[in-house]
């Protein structure tokens, strides 16, 4: 038999407004990098840094480069994903709370009936993670 989640409005508003928070300070932090088609941008995360440490013999300078991209490219994965994920449960908590009868009924819900409020469309950064539905 699964759990029953036993949760209140404001702790799903908290929730939400957490997760607004941390979107907000990813667009934030990302304001003088380009991800997508942001004109502004100064640096694109998305491709490989113009990085150019000597020849092509100087192993040291290979080495440290392509661990360098690695980094880029792990830390633009994560920023992905947690900008997806953070999306997800934000808007699935907003419709959560506009459902005034799944509202009154949470402390019965159960986890698997909680998780089918969180949308699974994927968003980036710069795009918003905005549907149209508002807040």
């Amino acid at each position: 038999m699964p759990d029953t989640i036993v949760i209140d409005e404001s702790t799903l508003t908290k929730l939400r407004d957490k997760y607004v928070g941390l979107l907000d300070e990813i667009d934030t932090r990302l304001v003088n990098y380009k991800w997508g088609d942001n004109p502004d941008s100064q640096l694109t995360l998305g491709d490989a840094f113009p990085l150019r440490l000597g020849g092509g013999q100087f192993a040291e300078a290979v080495s440290l480069a392509s661990d360098l991209d690695h980094v880029r490219q792990r830390l633009t994965g994560r920023i992905d994903s947690t900008y997806t994920n953070a999306t997800n449960l934000r808007w699935g908590l907003q419709y959560l709370l506009e459902d005034s009868d799944a509202v009154e009924h949470l402390n019965t819900m159960t986890g698997e009936e909680f998780e089918s409020f969180i949308p699974t469309s994927s968003a980036s950064p710069g795009d918003g993670g905005d549907d149209g539905a508002g807040s």
